[in-house]
């Protein structure tokens, strides 16, 4: 009996050994994959899909008022104040 478990035992290990050698193997041989392949592929994109890039986007800056500005420099006058105060 005990020579039926050896058996089996040897068996297995053998079967499993010749699972994870035997394509790994196979698996170096292969060339790498492009990075940007096995990026699309990790992403869940199908590597095949041409990629679209977007529209450009067109942002005009808008003209301020003389107003507007002078908030904005007052806003940056504060803070300066403020980081200041701090450092003290």
């Amino acid at each position: 009996m005990e020579f039926v478990v050896g058996i089996i035992v040897g068996a297995s290990a053998a079967a499993l050994l010749m699972i994870l050698i035997g394509p790994s193997r196979r698996v170096r041989r292969e060339p790498p994959l492009p990075r940007e392949v096995a990026t699309r592929l990790l992403l869940g994109q199908d590597p095949e899909e041409p990629t679209i890039p977007p529209a450009p986007r067109v942002d005009h800056p808008r003209q301020y008022s003389a107003n507007e500005l002078a908030a904005l420099q007052r806003l940056g006058q504060e803070q300066q104040q403020q980081q200041r105060r701090r450092k003290r």
